[in-house]
This record gives C-alpha cells, structure tokens and sequence, in this order.
C-alpha cells in the first residue's frame, strides 16, 4: 500500500464518502525534501566537487565556461515517491549558472546555463576538474542532506471563490470535508520545517515566487485561443492547460542558489523522460523570486 492509498483508506475511515475521498487525493502530490538537519535518511550533498565519470569534461557553457555545481543526490538513499520514477540507484548531478539564466532571453536559451547528469552505479569517478583554472563561486559551500517525504497540496484550495475558476469552485463545492481531509494530511505527514536557500524539494508543487513552469510552458495557440473568451470560460481554459502541463511535468529538484538570497533554481522534466533516464531533456527554470 502506498501512501495515496494510505490516505484514502485512513480517510474512508474517518467516514468521508469514497468519490470526495478519490477527487481529493487527485489533488495530493507527495514530495521528498531534503535538508541540513539530520532528520531522515542521508541522501547526498549540497556544494563541494561531483565524482564524475571517468573520461567525462566538467560541464560548460556556450562560451566555455564552467557551470557551477550546487547539488548531489544519491538515487538508492532518495525516499520512494507515488507516481515519480526517479532511478533506483546512482547519483544525480546538478550543474547551474544562475547569473546568465537569468539573463537568457527565454526557456531554450536558458538551458545552456543548466544541466543535470546522472552518473550510474557502479560508474569509475573521479573528482571533477575544471576546464579553465579553479575559481571559487564554482563549488558551492557543502552542507550534508537528509531527506524524508512529505504530502503537498495545491495552494488555491485556501483562496476565495472569487480568485477561482469555475473548475475549482466545483471541486471545492464536491469536497465539503476538504478540511478534515487537509488535517487528516498533515497528521500522515506532518510538514517539516524548512528553508528554500538550504533545503531541496523533488517532486510535489513547483516552487514559485512570480509565475509558474506550468504557465511559461503552455501552448501558447491555447492560451490565445482562451483569451478570446469572456472571463469565466477563459479561466476555465487556462486552469486546464495548466494542469496538463502539470500532469506531463514534475520538478525533479527545486533549491535556493548559495550566495543568492532572492534566487531559485528549479528542474522540471516530463515524466516519461524521467521514467526514461533522459535527463538530458530536464529543463531549468531559474527565478528572482523579488
């Protein structure tokens, strides 16, 4: 039994009728996240230098320069998540300048600026080396990790029907126990304290400050054609293009950028991709949260 359906049989129990248990847990993503507190299982590091594969060049950017690294995780250690297929075993790598990200002008110009590699099991390392000579802002200061897994649910579930679609409305008006069951969530899992500038978030909600991946990345045919429509049919539209964006994408991590207050990194890739091991077609959306 994993643990959407440990929610649904704990809320059956409560006595909540089975079709409002169902539409809630729709609206649980669980989410593995990691910190500096030794709570949990120890998962990989923040900062340092990566164990690369024997053979394989440090990580550049069109210009030749090299990428910083932020974040190791080790894929064996990583808690197991409903509907993530992340490896069983090896190391995921994250490399990020988050300084021209920012400054590229648009999604596919900001991922020469990004990259993740997975190193796999049993693969000869060596520590990474530069291409050009050592510059500090390169390895990002270390700290361990220690990660357990938590359940998130979507943010709108708290706001005004008048900051809703009409798709919302109704789901909230079909789960009139929402409130046990968002207090039936924390007590399952209770959320852990945390700190977006230390700590890292794989899986669950996006992370976002000002708009969303799911917004930058809808299909802009769709969005033109749901802003021709009056205001309730429009928000419709939108929250659904939305959500399919969501359904095909998961944030494979998300953490603060050492050094840089008001900035976020974020990794999302498709599932099958993810399924796939072709994290090569993660995308990073790096945010100024200010």
């Amino acid at each position: 039994m994993n643990e959407r359906d440990q929610f649904r049989r704990a809320a059956i129990e409560q006595g909540v009728p089975e079709d409002e248990v169902a539409r809630f847990a729709e609206l649980i993503r669980f989410q593995i996240h990691a910190g500096q507190r030794e709570e949990g299982v120890h998962v990989g590091r923040r900062g340092g230098r990566p164990r690369l594969p024997v053979g394989m060049p440090w990580p550049t950017c069109p210009k030749g320069f090299p990428l910083p690294f932020l974040l190791r995780l080790d894929c064996a250690a990583l808690p197991r998540v409903p509907d993530l297929a992340l490896p069983a075993d090896g190391t995921l790598l994250f490399f990020l300048d988050q300084e021209s990200a920012l400054r590229a002008c648009g999604i596919e110009d900001e991922q020469a600026y990004a990259r993740v590699v997975h190193v796999p099991a049993g693969a000869e390392t060596v520590d990474g080396e530069y291409v050009l000579p050592a510059r500090e802002p390169f390895l990002a200061p270390e700290h361990e990790l220690y990660a357990g897994l938590q359940a998130e649910l979507p943010d709108w579930l708290d706001r005004s029907e008048d900051w809703l679609c009409d798709t919302q409305i109704q789901l909230l008006r079909d789960m009139p126990h929402r409130k046990e069951m968002s207090a039936l969530v924390e007590r399952l899992w209770p959320e852990r304290n945390w700190w977006i500038q230390r700590d890292v978030f794989v899986g669950g909600y996006t992370i976002s400050a000002q708009d969303p991946p799911e917004v930058i990345m809808a299909d802009l045919e769709r969005e033109r054609q749901a802003m021709s429509l009056p205001r309730p049919e429009r928000m419709v539209a939108l929250y659904e293009e939305e959500q399919r964006v969501m359904r095909e994408w998961v944030p494979l991590a998300q953490f603060g950028v050492p050094d840089e207050e008001y900035v976020n990194a974020r990794f999302l890739i498709r599932h099958e991709d993810l399924a796939a091991r072709r994290f090569d077609r993660a995308l990073s959306f790096c945010e100024f949260t200010e």
